[in-house]
């Protein structure tokens, strides 16, 4: 006995309207999993860029403690070592109006720093009005791919002794002091520690570091000795 010709159509109906669910369901999973890998790629990437920064700040520390061990023995061989500055060291004696470290500034006012050694040619913006040298020879981890150099800057009104009276360098505040309300100021009204005979010099380290994955990263720190 023959089926109706309509139940025939009815279940291939059926079966073609089960078909394109099914295929809907595939096109909804593959986009779920297409949208899982690519959000686990960024959470590995974001946590690689994590480590690669971390990298880049451990190096820049021990490019700052190379400097102030530089600083030590400038010091010890000759007290005057840090009176004139030293170009190829990165080292500069009087203290810099309007430095731009990191070169985020564009204005013809500011003072760069030539960290890609191309006459500051590379960075955005007008000209700079100077462009200051850091250390020439980079400070280098081959096997972590990390490169850093420093400029170290003497916190001084100008090169030369601070013990003459006419070279003037900041000095901290104390109780005696005629400073305004900002705490820890530093001013440079003297050359002299106040209460105690000993000059106190202070020094700005300024670090750059590149790392892989075109990772950069600036520390600066301040010491006195």
């Amino acid at each position: 006995m023959k089926r109706p010709a309509s139940g025939r159509l009815r279940r291939r109906a059926a079966r073609g309207a089960s078909l394109v669910f099914a295929m809907i369901t595939v096109v909804a999973l593959s986009l779920a999993a297409v949208a899982l890998v690519r959000s686990v790629d960024t959470g590995l990437n974001i946590l690689g860029n994590l480590g690669f920064k971390q990298d880049t700040l451990l190096a820049a520390d021990r490019a700052t403690q190379t400097a102030i061990r530089w600083m030590q023995q400038q010091i010890k061989t000759d007290t005057t070592g840090l009176d004139a500055s030293l170009v190829d060291a990165g080292y500069v004696a009087a203290s810099i109006a309007d430095l731009d470290p990191a070169s985020t500034r564009t204005d013809a006012d500011r003072v760069a720093v030539d960290w890609k050694f191309d006459n500051c040619s590379s960075q955005p913006g007008r000209p700079p009005k100077a462009c200051v040298k850091p250390l020439k020879t980079a400070i280098t981890d081959e096997t972590a791919g990390l490169s850093s150099r420093y400029l170290i800057v003497r916190l001084c009104s100008a090169a030369g002794s601070s013990t003459d009276g006419k070279v003037r360098c900041p000095r901290p505040p104390n109780a005696s002091s005629t400073v305004s309300g900002e705490r820890n100021q530093l001013t440079s009204s003297s050359s002299t520690r106040l209460g105690s005979s000993t000059v106190t010099e202070y020094y700005r380290i300024i670090v750059r570091t590149e790392g892989v994955r075109d990772t950069v990263s600036f520390t600066e720190t301040l010491v006195h000795f």
